[in-house]
């Protein structure tokens, strides 16, 4: 392993881990960090089951590169240094959206629609984008798909975001319902994702 590989690894690592740091301070508060599916549920939890065995795919194989060639449908042979920095130069923005995005929430942070006390988050990362931690998802997909460039993987993660889509739409019309104005001004001057 290279410098390149060793970035690569802790710049996937980073959302991954503070993925499950939250999840724990949700379970030490007490909280239910499930909540209600916007969408069919057999397509939300696969969505969010798939994209985050893809993140954690590329986790395993940036620190184990002996596994590369066990993922299907690769399209390259090896993957080059330089397709490897632009991977890092994309985990970047994403760890710069998602992390803050994540502190933003704090311990109200659901997987899907809260189901007891909660607010509308407008201050911080979520003054840019509506969905900083769906936005980050393009930046996550594409470094994974420049890492490990797999038909599989594309469709995979393809999937994934078509159902976070579906996701945010069935979110976005719930806090339109309880926050009603509030909602639809923070709508009209911040983007969904950019």
């Amino acid at each position: 392993m290279n410098w390149i590989d060793y970035t690569l690894a802790v710049l996937i690592s980073l959302p991954i881990l503070a993925t499950f740091v939250l999840g724990a301070f949700l379970a030490k508060s007490g909280k239910q960090a499930m909540g209600k599916p916007t969408i069919q549920p057999v397509l939300f939890y696969t969505g969010k089951f798939f994209l985050f065995g893809v993140w954690a795919l590329f986790g395993v194989v940036s620190v184990f590169p002996e596994y590369r060639n066990s993922v299907p449908y690769l399209i390259q042979d090896y993957t080059p240094d330089v397709q490897k920095l632009l991977a890092a130069v994309f985990l970047i923005p994403a760890n710069l959206i998602i992390v803050p995005a994540y502190l933003s929430m704090g311990l109200i942070t659901n997987i899907g629609l809260p189901t007891g006390k909660h607010e509308l988050r407008t201050g911080g990362i979520y003054k840019i984008s509506r969905n900083p931690m769906y936005a980050s998802f393009f930046f996550m997909n594409t470094a994974t798909f420049l890492f490990l460039p797999s038909v599989l993987l594309l469709i995979v993660m393809l999937y994934g975001m078509i159902v976070h889509h579906f996701i945010i739409l069935g979110e976005e019309k719930f806090l339109e319902n309880e926050f009603g104005d509030e909602y639809r001004k923070y709508k009209a001057r911040v983007p969904r994702y950019f």
